[in-house]
């Protein structure tokens, strides 16, 4: 298949590797001013569970780097794995010029699909999630694969009656086979758009443990901080019930349904394993910016919805401070 990777971030470089190393054509958009960067490829180190297999990649990646997209280039598949802020302004020239393609969305959605079908039918995209990671520091890649993905139909909530046309239903068992056959584990899941939400809101605990602490590992060496953030979680999750999405039925959400005083020595020892660990202990000085976008976002929500958020908000000045500290950390 002849794939487009929109974004060369994290996730983005990640997934082009992996369906590169599965026997596809694929290619990285960046932005003109990026290219440099890319001259001689990035180096990867890669802790890779797929498969049910342990694997440490260490290797020099030269993908096919592109600067725009043209409905004649033939492409298949565009994933477009931009941060979730950026998707509103790249998705109008992204759909006037996809031609057949499917896309791919494998980023954070807290805003919901309105946005999208604006610019796509909901026969030209799929909703996924990677269960991947890691930071880009000095063109070192560290990261690592769980070895899933997440998927879901564009229209939403299929749970309870949504209706999904036959060609989005087919682009989507057409996702999961690719994947597979690339070694994930593909999850479908039935309501991909509350899903992404209680993820979004799921993230926004650690990014206030992780930026109290000035860091992700010291985070988690700490139970008392890891309680403190199950409270903003939970706080998080009244959001996201309050915006519609059943979250006591959510994977991600689990560690917030129980009593903080119960769960926390569990989820500290959760997060102190090594694939976590992989993919969050750099992210605070990585994409900073982007986790305090995730954190505002879900504060802005919050005041929208007179929602109560008293632990929640005593974590902003730890993240605008994050921010400001990113290059030290």
């Amino acid at each position: 298949m002849r794939v487009l990777v929109f974004g060369g971030g994290v996730i983005g470089t990640l997934h082009a590797w992996a369906l590169s190393r599965a026997g596809h054509e694929v290619s990285v958009l960046v932005r003109p001013q990026q290219v440099d960067r890319w001259v001689d490829g990035i180096d990867l180190n890669i802790l890779d569970v797929r498969g049910r297999r342990r694997r440490e990649v260490t290797e020099r990646f030269r993908p096919r780097i592109v600067t725009d997209l043209r409905p004649t280039d033939g492409v298949e598949l565009v994933v477009l794995a931009v941060r979730h802020s950026q998707t509103p302004d790249v998705l109008p020239t992204l759909a006037r010029n996809l031609g057949s393609a499917t896309v791919l969305f494998l980023n954070h959605n807290w805003r919901g699909l309105d946005f999208i079908d604006a610019c796509l039918s909901k026969d030209q995209y799929v909703l996924g999630a990677p269960r991947a990671g890691g930071s880009i520091i000095d063109n070192v890649l560290n990261g690592a694969f769980e070895g899933g993905i997440v998927l879901g139909a564009s229209t939403g909530n299929t749970a309870i009656g949504g209706t999904i046309t036959d060609l989005a239903e087919q682009n989507l068992g057409r996702l999961a086979a690719l994947f597979a056959e690339a070694g994930f584990r593909p999850e479908i899941h039935p309501n991909m758009e509350h899903w992404l939400w209680v993820y979004f809101a799921s993230t926004t605990a650690w990014i206030c443990g992780g930026a109290r602490a000035r860091g992700f590992e010291r985070f988690t060496r700490s139970n008392r901080a890891v309680y403190d953030a199950l409270h903003a979680g939970r706080e998080a999750m009244q959001i996201c019930a309050a915006r519609g999405a059943e979250v006591r039925f959510a994977q991600d959400a689990r560690p917030f349904v129980l009593p903080p005083s119960t769960v926390a020595p569990a989820v500290r020892l959760m997060l102190r394993g090594e694939l976590p660990q992989r993919i969050s202990v750099n992210h605070g000085r990585y994409a900073p910016a982007e986790l305090y976008e995730i954190y505002d976002d879900v504060i802005r929500t919050g005041e929208r919805l007179d929602i109560p958020m008293p632990c929640l908000l005593s974590y902003r000045n730890d993240v605008e401070r994050m921010v400001e500290l990113a290059p030290s950390l």
